[in-house]
């Protein structure tokens, strides 16, 4: 099967310019709920914020999901064989039966979620607080978050019907509105309603991303119609094979329900400050990963459904150096300016000079983590393309267990950094055992041709590269002092180390001759070209 690079990369570049926007939508809100509501100097309305999303993304991801991206897209895939009148008119009734049944499912676990959230936010999730007042209000938020998690659910649906067509263009634009929405409801709610105004921006985020995906949907000729889903043996098959799936994601929503858990034990402020971390750290993955896994994943499917081994082998590893070229550089940057990245986001009004340097620490740490986390999201897509989905299963309940484990030894020792290490520790682990386990996949079916060597080679440079590069800045760091103020001088460090980088960078990876270089020069010239 020939695969079209050239349309790969251009679905690739929409995906990551719209994520690269809804990252930068979502340090801005960062900013705003660091500075209207602090950490540890705070009421720990923050704190009360950032647990109220941890009840409603686990009935979310146990619900809905690892079905929807699992099980929808392949299944979509199957019923376009051609253009015509009659497996578009298929599409769209598989489509329209899937939107009616996790309607009725979504509802039926958000009205179970609505009436047990005081159990299990007081007696589970927030078991180190003792105000009654903050549990009755994160309690408050989470049954207003539990309306976001009914819209995404029906905007997944849609999502998975556009990636099937190959559409990217709605689902990219959808990643938009979620931050938007947060946004509008802490600048316009907050102030009349208080910190819970931030959680009905959050409903309605949702609201805007189900509304683009529709219309994005009907665009491209998706028309409703008041239908089940029809079983079928390939839909049985892709729901088996997305048990595993499901598991999956849940020890990671388990993951993160434990440490809101343990950071409960900590500080007042902890759990927002580790919240923050996580989503600074997750910009790269956000960028890089998501996009790259999202239209790799079709790729994959259609490799193995023609039995393409060799080129399953070879697109596999060409990605996972595709998503390490872009991704090293920004893990490098900011591991080296944690502390002015930090002061510059969230360093305003009530977040405090403590709250920075603790935000900062953690950072540090869990930033070596981020690109093996990145790489796991594509190597677990790449095996559920193959529909391979108990092994990573399996691995991602020990590593589960490996995180949580050590972040409960840790953090009474080290506080937020220990949370950091302990889900540092889980995401490398992942990594390595999913590649180790590419091995008996392989056997006998694709060799290690000297074009996948060629690869891997390149992807060793890449890290070598990166890890000189990483020493050398965080020398510039540290001898860079200048006379004025906190903030200009983040600024300048930011800039001038950021420039210096990241050129170092794309001029080393050009005289070495990695390809991704070339591309990324290609697809510039192509673009002037054009205009």
């Amino acid at each position: 099967m020939a695969e079209n690079k050239h349309k790969y990369l251009r679905n690739t570049l929409i995906i990551s310019v719209c994520s690269f926007l809804s990252q930068i939508l979502g340090l801005l809100r960062t900013t705003l709920l660091s500075s209207f509501y602090g950490a540890t100097q705070s009421e720990g309305l923050s704190d009360c914020y950032a647990a109220a999303f941890k009840l409603p993304d686990i009935i979310y991801t146990l619900v809905v999901s690892g079905i929807l991206s699992i099980v929808l897209i392949p299944y979509f895939i199957t019923k376009i064989k051609s253009d015509n009148e009659s497996d578009i008119s298929e599409i769209n009734r598989s489509c329209a039966g899937f939107v009616n049944f996790f309607f009725i499912l979504i509802s039926v676990c958000l009205i179970a979620g609505y009436i047990f959230a005081p159990f299990i936010v007081s007696r589970w999730l927030l078991v180190g607080w003792t105000d009654a007042d903050k549990i009755a209000l994160t309690v408050r938020m989470t049954r207003i978050i539990f309306i976001q998690v009914l819209f995404i659910t029906l905007s997944g649906v849609f999502g998975s019907y556009l990636n099937a067509l190959e559409k990217f263009a709605a689902y990219s634009f959808a990643m938009l509105s979620y931050n938007v929405g947060i946004i509008a409801g802490i600048v316009l709610l907050a102030p009349y309603i208080g910190i819970e105004g931030a959680a009905w921006g959050v409903a309605a985020g949702g609201f805007l991303h189900f509304i683009i995906q529709l219309c994005g949907s009907v665009r491209v000729g998706f028309r409703y119609s008041f239908v089940l889903p029809k079983p079928d043996k390939e839909l049985g098959d892709l729901l088996i094979n997305a048990i595993p799936r499901v598991v999956t994601l849940g020890s990671t929503q388990a993951v993160r329900f434990f440490l809101v858990s343990i950071g409960s034990f900590i500080f007042s402020g902890a759990i927002f400050i580790f919240d923050n971390v996580e989503n600074i750290a997750m910009v790269p993955y956000g960028l890089v990963a998501i996009s790259i896994s999202t239209t790799a994943f079709p790729i994959f499917i259609k490799y193995y459904q023609a039995d393409d081994y060799s080129g399953l082998f070879v697109s596999l590893f060409e990605k996972l150096r595709i998503l390490f070229y872009f991704i090293l550089p920004m893990s490098v940057l900011l591991i080296i300016l944690r502390q002015e990245t930090v002061d510059i986001l969230m360093g305003y009004k009530n977040f405090s000079a403590q709250d920075i340097d603790y935000t900062a620490d953690a950072l540090f740490w869990l930033m070596f983590s981020m690109p093996f986390f990145s790489a796991t999201l594509v190597l677990v897509k790449f095996y559920y393309a193959i529909r391979k989905s108990f092994l990573p299963m399996i691995i991602a309940l020990v590593t589960a267990a490996l995180a949580i484990g050590l972040s409960y030894w840790l953090a009474p020792q080290i506080q937020i950094c220990g949370l950091a290490i302990g889900r540092g520790a889980g995401y490398i682990v992942q990594y390595i055992l999913l590649l180790v386990f590419l091995i008996p996949i392989f056997r006998g079916r694709a060799s290690l041709s000297s074009e996948v060597r060629v690869i891997i080679r390149d992807t060793v440079v890449l890290f070598v590269i990166s890890a000189v590069l990483l020493i050398l800045g965080m020398g510039m760091q540290y001898i860079m002092n200048f006379p004025v103020a906190p903030k200009l001088a983040s600024l300048l460090r930011l800039f001038i180390i950021g420039i210096v980088i990241s050129g170092l960078y794309f001029a080393v990876t050009y005289l070495c001759r990695i390809p991704d270089t070339r591309d990324v020069i290609g697809m510039v010239k192509r673009k002037l070209r054009k205009e």
